[in-house]
């Protein structure tokens, strides 16, 4: 029994038990090892407590005397919406296909200019996540040397596995697609929209779990000040490219649906779970998570600004 508590007081940070785990385990065996169960309601709860606490110590949410714990937490917070965002943005990529050259109209030049800042946005964005990976890089290997793999190996792997999966069922999507017709891949063939719905679940979880092994990692390292400062800063870049891809996600969008309604009713997944010339399903859940995504990074960008110290921000 006094395993299974163990086991429950893992929902919490390991300073968190450090401080208060003797104290909670206590409780509980008072209240329930003559029962010789905890109730699902109260596992619950203390699972929803211990998360919580763990978002409060990462610097995510509520307030924290250390500017340093918020510009971490906010920067996490902004990676987390961007990961929401390259998912969205993947989406996008397999609604456009071929879009130039099936799509002709009046208005082409301002889909163009919509498409053309997506992918500006997109390559920006990479750019500045390729760059924040390569400045924590040292810290990581340090981290390392330290011995401290065990702290990170399991989120790691996962992010591994996840990727790896992700990617062998993405080139099966692929070899299913091959040779069909447009009818087949929007709704005609229901294997090929279930294996695309799957697909692109697994996809989300793989950056889900990429995102979450990063995040683990860096909560961990340590860097200087101007290095978190400088992460401060990508993260404010980061949120202005997710909230220029949204921009002109929506300028590409409107001007197909008003110019071009059949080449959305015929872009991939439409029919899967219903079918629309204005806002076919592919592109509607392409939308809603680059919203969600930058309404993530925004609530990051709150806490990241508010963390820097006036010698930080730039003058007026």
């Amino acid at each position: 029994m006094r395993d299974d508590f163990e086991c429950l007081l893992r929902w919490y940070p390991p300073q968190w038990r450090a401080r208060y785990g003797a104290e909670l385990t206590a409780l509980l065996e008072d209240s329930y090892v003559a029962a010789n169960d905890v109730p699902r309601r109260q596992r619950l709860e203390l699972a929803r407590s211990g998360l919580a606490e763990r978002t409060r110590e990462a610097g995510i949410v509520g307030r924290s005397q250390d500017p340093d714990v918020g510009l971490r937490g906010g920067s996490v917070l902004v990676l987390c919406g961007w990961a929401f965002s390259i998912v969205a943005g993947a989406m996008f990529v397999k609604v456009a296909d071929r879009w130039s050259t099936e799509s002709s109209h009046a208005g082409h030049w301002v889909a163009t200019g919509g498409f053309n800042l997506v992918a500006l946005a997109y390559g920006v964005g990479c750019l500045v996540v390729l760059s924040a990976a390569l400045l924590a890089l040292p810290s990581f290997v340090r981290l390392l040397r330290a011995g401290r793999w065990r702290e990170v190996r399991r989120p790691i792997g996962l992010a591994v596995a996840s990727l790896v999966t992700s990617a062998v069922l993405f080139g099966m999507l692929v070899a299913r697609a091959h040779g069909m017709s447009a009818h087949g891949r929007n709704g005609g063939d229901p294997f090929y929209g279930a294996l695309f719905a799957f697909v692109g679940l697994m996809c989300f979880v793989a950056v889900g779990c990429a995102t979450a092994a990063a995040a683990s990692v860096a909560r961990r390292v340590e860097v200087s000040r101007p290095v978190l400062r400088t992460f401060g800063v990508m993260a404010i870049g980061l949120v202005s490219t997710m909230g220029l891809a949204l921009v002109s996600l929506v300028t590409w969008w409107a001007s197909e649906a008003v110019h071009s309604p059949a080449f959305l009713a015929q872009s991939i997944g439409n029919g899967v779970p219903f079918a629309s010339s204005v806002a076919p399903p592919t592109l509607l859940t392409s939308g809603v998570l680059m919203t969600a995504g930058l309404a993530l990074g925004l609530a990051g960008l709150v806490r990241v600004v508010g963390s820097l110290g006036p010698r930080d921000r730039a003058p007026a």
